[in-house]
C-alpha cells in the first residue's frame, strides 16, 4: 500500500528532469536535422537566390528543375554505377561472411579462434596502408579502372566486420539444433542454407543495411580505383559539381538528395530488425 502511495506522489524534481530530458531531445533533434533542412531549401533554389539569399533562407520561387538537370548532368550513369556495384557486393559479401562465420562457429576444427582472430585484424587495419599494395595487385591483374575490381575491394574488406556480426549471431543458435540436423544426415551445407541463415535473418538485415550504406557511400577507394568518367560511382561523381573556380550548389545540393533517398528508404523499410541483428555481434 505504501508503495503504490509513493508511486503517485507527485515530485517536482522528477517532472523537471523529465521537461528537460525532453528538451534536450528536441534541440538534439534541431540540430541533426538542420544540415537536411539546408540541403534540402538549397536543392529547391536557383544559383542566383542562393547567391543573394544564402543557405538558410526560403526559396523565392521553387525549382524542381535542378533535380532533373542534376540527373541528367551526370547523376543517372553515377547512380547505376552505385546500384550495380551495391546490389552485387552486399549480397555476394554476405553469403562469404555467413558462410565463414558459420565454418568458425559450429564446424570443429584446429585453431578456428586463431582464424577468427586472423580474420579481426582486418577491422584495425587504416584502409591508407593497404592503398599502395592494392594499387599493384589491381594492375597485375588489370582490374584498375573496372566495377570488377572495385566490387571485389568491397567485398574484401567487408569480411571482417561480416563475420564479427555473423558469428555473434550464430553463437546464438543452440548446437543441439545443429547436432540433430548431422545426426538425420544433413551435410553442413544444407544445415547452413535451411537452419542457420533463416534463423539469422535479422542480422543479415542488419547487415544488408550496414553494408549497403558503407557501399554505396564509399570514396576512397573508388576515387583510387576508378579513373573514367563513366565508371564513377556516386559519392564521386558528386565531386563534379565543384570545379577550380565555382560551385554549382542548387545541382550539387539535388545531386546529394537523391543519392540520399534510396538509403532512407532502405532503412526505414527494414530498420525493426537492424537492433536484433546488432545485439548478435555484442553477444
Amino acid at each position: 500500500m505504501s508503495q503504490a502511495l509513493e508511486k503517485n506522489v507527485y515530485l517536482p524534481g522528477k517532472s523537471a528532469k523529465v521537461a528537460l530530458f525532453y528538451a534536450a531531445l528536441a534541440l538534439a533533434a534541431v540540430i541533426w536535422f538542420a544540415p537536411v533542412i539546408t540541403l534540402v531549401l538549397t536543392a529547391l533554389k536557383d544559383a542566383g537566390d542562393f547567391a543573394v539569399n544564402g543557405a538558410f533562407s526560403l526559396p523565392k520561387s521553387i525549382r524542381w528543375s535542378n533535380f532533373t538537370e542534376a540527373w541528367d548532368t551526370g547523376v543517372k550513369n553515377y547512380f547505376w554505377n552505385s546500384v550495380i556495384v551495391t546490389g552485387f557486393k552486399v549480397p555476394v559479401g554476405i553469403i562469404l561472411e555467413s558462410l565463414a562465420a558459420f565454418a568458425l562457429t559450429h564446424m570443429r576444427f584446429k585453431r578456428a579462434d586463431r582464424v577468427f582472430t586472423y580474420i579481426l585484424i582486418g577491422l584495425i587495419v587504416p584502409i591508407q596502408m593497404t592503398l599502395v599494395p592494392l594499387t599493384l595487385l589491381m594492375n597485375a591483374l588489370n582490374l584498375i579502372d573496372t566495377l570488377t575490381g572495385l566490387t571485389l575491394l568491397y567485398i574484401g574488406f567487408g569480411v571482417p566486420f561480416g563475420v564479427l556480426v555473423m558469428r555473434g549471431f550464430f553463437r546464438t543458435i543452440p548446437t543441439a539444433i545443429i547436432e540433430a540436423a548431422r545426426i538425420d544426415g544433413a551435410s553442413y551445407l544444407r544445415i547452413f542454407f535451411r537452419i542457420a541463415l533463416p534463423l539469422a535473418l535479422p542480422a543479415v538485415v542488419s547487415l544488408c543495411i550496414l553494408d549497403g550504406v558503407a557501399t554505396w557511400n564509399e570514396f576512397i577507394l573508388a576515387q583510387i580505383f576508378l579513373r573514367s568518367d563513366e565508371l564513377r560511382t556516386l559519392p564521386l561523381g558528386l565531386v563534379q559539381f565543384s570545379t577550380q573556380f565555382s560551385t554549382q550548389y542548387d545541382q550539387l545540393a539535388a545531386a546529394v538528395l537523391i543519392s540520399v533517398v534510396p538509403i532512407v528508404l532502405v532503412f526505414l523499410f527494414f530498420q525493426r530488425y537492424f537492433v536484433s541483428g546488432m545485439g548478435g555481434a555484442v553477444k
